[in-house]
C-alpha cells in the first residue's frame, strides 16, 4: 500500500482592535523582515480551532476562547511546498498582548487593516484581500517559503 500524501496546515490568527490588526516583525524565519500575523502550523491530532489557541498562547501570551474565533478564508497554495491555511478572526482576549517570541519576532504593533506595510508576507496581502471580498476560499499559486 502506498504512503498517502500530507500537506501541512497554516493557522493564522488576525486580531482586531476595530480598524486595527496586530502585525508581528519576523526574523529569523522564513520571510524574515516581513510583517505577518500571528500564526504557526497544525501538529499532529491537533484539531485546527486548537491550534489556534496554542499558537495565541506561544506567540502573544493571550487566551481566547473558540467561541472568539471566526474563520474568515482558506487558502490551499500550490506552488512550491503545497500549504492549506487557515484564517481566523480573533476580536476578543484575555490577558495582555505581548512578544513571546522574540528570536522569531523583532516586535508587534497594532497597524491599520487596510493599509498594511509594504514589506507584508504576500500570501498574507492576497488573504486580506478575499477576507474584503467576503471569499471563503480559494486557490493560490504563493510559495510561503
Amino acid at each position: 500500500m502506498s504512503e498517502r500524501f500530507k500537506v501541512p496546515v497554516g493557522i493564522f490568527v488576525i486580531f482586531r482592535n476595530e480598524d486595527k490588526v496586530l502585525l508581528q516583525l519576523r526574523q529569523n524565519c522564513s520571510f524574515s523582515g516581513y510583517w505577518g500575523f500571528v500564526g504557526g502550523h497544525l501538529d499532529g491530532n491537533e484539531q485546527i480551532i486548537l491550534a489556534a489557541i496554542r499558537e495565541a498562547k506561544e506567540e502573544v501570551g493571550v487566551d481566547i476562547r473558540s467561541e472568539d474565533l471566526t474563520l474568515k478564508t482558506i487558502c490551499h497554495s500550490n506552488k512550491g511546498e503545497e500549504y492549506i491555511q487557515f484564517y481566523f478572526e480573533c476580536c476578543k482576549w484575555s490577558g495582555e498582548i505581548e512578544n513571546k517570541e522574540p528570536s522569531k519576532c523583532k516586535c508587534l504593533v497594532w497597524h491599520e487593516w487596510n493599509k498594511l506595510p509594504e514589506k507584508t508576507c504576500p500570501y498574507l496581502k492576497e488573504a486580506v484581500k478575499k477576507i474584503n471580498k467576503g471569499i471563503s476560499f480559494y486557490e493560490d499559486e504563493f510559495d510561503i517559503k
